[in-house]
């Protein structure tokens, strides 16, 4: 049986791959590598397609429930499962790296509310090692908590008018765009409070949220009767594959020089900061859309694509990597510590093709671990009551 969107889980392996990557060659000095450094330390966008991800797969189901006028997902099912899914395997990495990395230790008592509550991106004074990549996921939370009430704005107007609620949509997106875009330009001038924490807020990667949204509106009209022509346009761009991973390794160069900033925690100017901001979110666009909007996602009538690409991605390697991306995420980086620590290895000293496939290893280890034992069930479960109410209603 042919899976929805079978991509996906291939780009959230990479994203995941990235963000390990990234800090690996960061703790060890090899950001500063002429050459391969710039191009390593700029795999912090994998931030950004698991950003894009969430605003397509979450945000479909409420496109279509617009266009259709039907209803959109039951917000106690949507808490349910969004909780299920990310708040159990958090708070076990959470515990275990308060409790056991040396780097951190002791750890006052407010670390633990502050950090299994998420408000670590809120509060200063709370940045601990091990720990410092889930900013994002609490900036995630809040997208989940802001996502129902978007959903409602932008279904209230031309409920079963595919092309006018399609336009509609696109519409607020677009303004959500331009307000992150103005957030984020305001915030790097240092108007907005800490500058430090205020990066981390929502408002200023709603844009990466929304490019997400709008190509779940797009990839839900395609697949309705008589779509319009500049979405049909956009869809055969996202299927020249090939075309589209050029442009987005191309801006990722230019993301990769000093346009884009320093990639050490130098000052930097409030342009620069910018500029990486945009060129991460338009990457990503280009390097999803294939999997977003390629034949067979759009059309059920036509095969998957079956480019080279399309054929990495779907592999079952690197599907089940996707599977367990967000183990990887959680755990890369107190591994990552701890093997530094246990081998000796001082931060910045060096040791990165040493390090980065033992740390890849033991991620995926106890990501796998993490996914069997944690994840998958706790999914199964949040998911019982649909069928129950499905199997009750036949």
């Amino acid at each position: 049986m042919n899976r929805p969107f079978p991509l996906l889980d291939g780009y959230r392996a990479l994203a995941a791959l990235m963000v390990l990557t990234t800090h690996v060659a960061f703790n060890t000095g090899e950001i500063l590598v002429p050459g391969i450094g710039p191009l390593l330390g700029r795999m912090d966008f994998g931030v950004t397609l698991f950003f894009l991800l969430s605003g397509f797969l979450l945000y479909r189901p409420w496109a279509r429930a617009a266009m259709t006028a039907s209803p959109g997902p039951a917000l106690g099912s949507y808490a349910l499962r969004r909780g299920a899914r990310i708040l159990p395997a958090y708070w076990l990495m959470v515990v275990f790296t308060l409790l056991v990395l040396p780097d951190i230790q002791p750890v006052r008592w407010q670390a633990w509310p502050v950090h299994l509550g998420m408000l670590h991106i809120y509060l200063p004074g709370f940045s601990l090692e091990g720990l410092t990549q889930t900013w994002s996921l609490a900036t995630e939370i809040s997208f989940y908590v802001a996502l129902p009430l978007i959903a409602w704005f932008t279904g209230r107007r031309h409920r079963g008018d595919p092309d006018a609620s399609a336009r509609w949509q696109l519409t607020v997106l677009a303004v959500g765009i331009a307000l992150a875009w103005l957030y984020t330009s305001v915030r790097v001038s240092g108007v907005v409070g800490s500058a430090d924490l205020a990066a981390y807020w929502l408002p200023g990667f709603l844009d990466w949220f929304a490019l997400g949204m709008a190509a779940a509106v797009i990839q839900v009209r395609l697949r309705m009767p008589a779509p319009p022509g500049w979405m049909r346009s956009i869809r055969s761009v996202a299927g020249a594959t090939t075309w589209c991973l050029l442009i987005a390794a191309s801006l990722y160069v230019i993301a990769s020089t000093p346009l884009a900033g320093p990639l050490t925690f130098s000052p930097a100017e409030p342009s620069s900061l910018v500029v990486k901001h945009i060129l991460y979110a338009v990457i990503a666009a280009f390097l999803l859309l294939p999997g977003f909007l390629g034949v067979g996602d759009t059309d059920p009538t036509e095969p998957p694509s079956r480019s080279a690409w399309a054929r990495l991605l779907a592999h079952p390697v690197v599907v089940y990597l996707g599977t367990i991306s967000y183990g990887i995420f959680l755990w890369h980086l107190v591994l990552l510590r701890l093997i530094q620590g246990g081998l000796n290895i001082p931060v910045f000293g060096g040791g990165f093709w040493f390090l980065w496939p033992t740390v890849v290893l033991s991620s995926i280890l106890v990501a796998s671990l993490s996914w069997f034992a944690v994840e998958r069930p706790l999914q199964r479960w949040s998911h019982r009551p649909r069928r129950a109410a499905s199997v009750a209603k036949s």
